[in-house]
């Protein structure tokens, strides 16, 4: 299917890496509340054309199951495995969701993100997330710099679809025809997705982070990324949950990306 062209909304599956003792119990919060929200709202439609005898309940729900692999230092390699159990094992899935385990989410936020693909014939959307830095939050809104290949835009516009170069895999909706079509492209490398991959420019040598090396990959392979600045997803990192608002109220020191070109300050991780 060709970039724009409106989709079906289809079967989801999540997927996540983990160390196997790193979920955030917000996380396991915002996955249950998830998954009464999908259960209720096929119910609801169920009811709504009349209780026919098909589709049944099950069908008309979005999210089909998750899939989870453990990383330990590797997360390009993770992601990779994750892209793999997809594509080989749930051939039913029109849609790899990310989210790892440490986001936390409204119910209905698979949903919206679904909603939005299939409305503009997106293949690749996010929510709004941020990476948590030393300094404070910064969006994962990556857009194409010439010196550091990637910077990050922190004049996001409120309450739309923002075409980027790349963001990060904290909550992003990947549809099956990306993936199948960079495996192919890649010749059906088991790295085709996913990697640290080094650029040099004349500003000096970088090295992008795993999810921000996928968005470059991608858009060479001909798909772009967007994210919906609507949808607001907050990341739990010790203590506290922080949220794209943060980054309005406590914007990181001007001065945090005119580094010496520290090789991973546009890394989404």
């Amino acid at each position: 299917m060709t970039e724009g062209t409106k989709r079906q909304p289809g079967r989801v599956l999540l997927a996540f890496p983990s160390t196997g003792h790193d979920i955030s119990t917000r996380f396991l919060r915002s996955y249950v509340e998830l998954d009464i929200y999908d259960r209720e709202r096929a119910l609801q439609v169920w009811d709504e054309i009349g209780s026919p005898e098909s589709p049944t309940p099950l069908d008309l729900r979005l999210l089909w199951n998750y899939v989870a692999i453990e990383a330990h230092g590797n997360l390009a390699k993770a992601r990779n495995r994750l892209v793999i159990e997809f594509l080989d094992n749930y051939p039913h899935c029109d849609w790899l969701w990310m989210c790892d385990t440490d986001m936390v989410f409204p119910p209905d936020t698979l949903h919206r993100l679904i909603a939005q693909a299939c409305e503009h014939g997106l293949s690749i959307i996010g929510a709004l997330c941020v990476i948590v830095t030393a300094e404070g939050a910064v969006p994962t809104l990556f857009i194409h710099d010439d010196d550091a290949v990637t910077r990050v835009m922190l004049d996001y516009e409120d309450n739309v679809i923002a075409e980027l170069a790349a963001t990060g895999t904290g909550c992003l909706l990947i549809h099956r025809d990306v993936l199948e079509d960079m495996r192919i492209k890649g010749g059906g490398s088991i790295h085709s997705w996913f990697g640290y991959d080094h650029y040099t420019t004349d500003a000096g040598e970088w090295e992008l982070g795993e999810d921000v090396s996928f968005g470059l990959r991608a858009g060479a392979a001909g798909w772009k990324s967007y994210v919906d600045t609507t949808m607001h997803v907050g990341h739990h990192k010790g203590p506290k949950v922080w949220w794209p608002e943060d980054v309005r109220t406590n914007p990181v020191p001007a001065d945090y990306f005119m580094g010496d070109g520290n090789a991973r300050r546009d890394t989404a991780g």
